[in-house]
Order: C-alpha cells, then sequence, then structure tokens
C-alpha cells in the first residue's frame, strides 16, 4: 500500500486532467466532477486501502513494519490519507488546469506512474510474497497467488482500475458537455 500512494497521486491528477474543461468553466468543486470523484474514493479507494490494511497488513507495510507494534486505530489516519492523496490529486491537477499548465499536470501524471513503475520493480521481491513480518525476515515466504491475498489483490485491481475508468470516461464526456455549451 506504501506504492499504492503514487498510483492514488496519478489516478487524482489524470481525473483532473480529464475533467479539465468542467474546471476551468466552474472550478475544482463544481458537480458533478467532484462528486465522482469523492465517489470513487469513498466506494474504491477507503475500502480497498481498509481491507489491506486491517487483513494483510504485513503485505501492506511491504514487510518493513511490523504490523503488530502498529496500534489498530492507526489504520484509520492511514485510510484517510489514502482517500485525501486522490482528492489532493486532483486539486493539485485542477489548480495546475486553472494556472494554463496542462502541459507540466502530463508531465506530472507521467512522472508519478513511473515512480509507481520504479518502486514496484525495486519492491517486487516483497510484493510477489505472502508471509508474515516475521517470516519474511526469517526467510520463509510463499507464494501470492497460493493464498487468499493474491486474489483479493486481482479483485482489488480490477474493481479499482474499471471503477477509475468509469470516473475517467465519464470526467471526459462532462468536459465534452462543458465545451459545447
Amino acid at each position: 500500500m506504501l506504492l499504492a500512494i503514487f498510483l492514488q497521486l496519478a489516478t487524482g491528477l489524470g481525473f483532473a486532467f480529464a475533467g479539465r474543461d468542467r474546471i476551468r468553466a466552474d472550478g475544482p468543486f463544481a458537480p458533478p466532477a467532484f462528486l465522482l470523484v469523492l465517489i470513487h474514493v469513498g466506494l474504491i479507494t477507503a475500502p480497498v486501502t481498509l481491507y489491506f490494511y486491517a487483513a494483510h497488513a504485513d503485505w501492506s507495510w511491504l514487510y518493513i513494519v511490523d504490523p503488530e507494534r502498529v496500534p489498530g486505530l492507526a489504520i484509520v489516519p492511514l485510510v484517510v490519507g489514502h482517500a485525501l492523496v486522490v482528492i489532493g490529486g486532483w486539486y493539485v491537477g485542477a489548480w495546475m488546469v486553472r494556472s494554463d499548465r496542462a502541459r507540466a499536470l502530463l508531465y506530472g501524471i507521467l512522472v508519478t506512474v513511473v515512480v509507481f513503475l520504479i518502486g514496484f520493480v525495486l519492491a517486487l521481491p516483497r510484493t510477489s510474497t505472502a508471509t508474515t513480518y516475521a517470516g519474511y525476515l526469517a526467510g520463509t515466504s510463499g507464494g501470492l497467488m497460493g493464498v487468499e491475498l493474491g486474489w483479493a489483490l486481482l479483485v482489488s485491481l480490477a474493481a479499482s482500475a474499471s471503477a477509475a475508468a468509469y470516473v475517467f470516461v465519464e470526467l471526459l464526456r462532462d468536459s465534452r458537455r462543458v465545451r459545447a455549451r
């Protein structure tokens, strides 16, 4: 989930790019664009991060932090933080759109995705492992798809990608409507 922050930032920036005409015309908090972003955060980002931090905490921390030493209530600010990354990406992207920095916004999206991909490749031994914190330190680990974690990851990735694509398409359609008026 540490890597997910970069992906969520890119998602928020991408949403702002898709809704740039609505943002230029009515601002970053105008409906329906901002409502679509909030729905994505409320129905996808928050539940997925909550699930992984609660059910697969060892993997979520990439075996860097022992989740047994992290208080259970720490999940709340973590989930809120992930949600705020998407909304913050939307707001930063909206600021860039309103200040005529669309090219910089595209570069920002590209850099964020590249940083995510580099981080993912570097963390591949950790992300492709299903074990506990102590098991990872001891060198005992199992395959990701051999346990519930792998399937949960596939389902959450499919749900997140399809929901983000839906919001992106709806923001493009809304921008086209704004352009036509």
